[in-house]
């Protein structure tokens, strides 16, 4: 994924891990920063995990790959500061990748 333009990441390259379970589209698929390319963003922890209710609570199964791509690009382009997340070290040595069921979302744009 690539910063999109006029955006504080603007040009900055991020890869990104998608898995899809066997239950899958159930259930969303894992999907995470990998370590060494993710960005400084309140909804990215530094495990690599993404702070998004679509791969939680709000999955729905007529939800596409694309459209996490789509939310994930979002998010980053509407940052106006670079910032860890304010849970982050609670969080940041857990594995990343763990279905969201039981997260608890800072904000309506998480």
């Amino acid at each position: 994924m690539v910063g999109a333009k006029n955006t504080i990441y603007e040009g900055e390259v991020f890869k990104l891990r998608i898995m899809f379970p066997p239950q899958y589209p159930t259930v969303p698929p894992s999907v995470y920063f990998l370590k060494g390319n993710m960005p400084t963003h309140e909804h990215v922890y530094t495990n690599g995990d993404i702070c998004l209710s679509l791969l939680g609570k709000d999955w729905r199964p007529t939800m596409s790959a694309q459209s996490i791509a789509v939310s994930i690009l979002s998010i980053l382009s509407s940052a106006g500061s670079k910032s860890l997340p304010m849970d982050n070290a609670q969080h940041a040595t857990n594995k990343p990748g763990k279905y969201q069921k039981d997260w608890v979302y800072h904000d309506d744009r998480c």
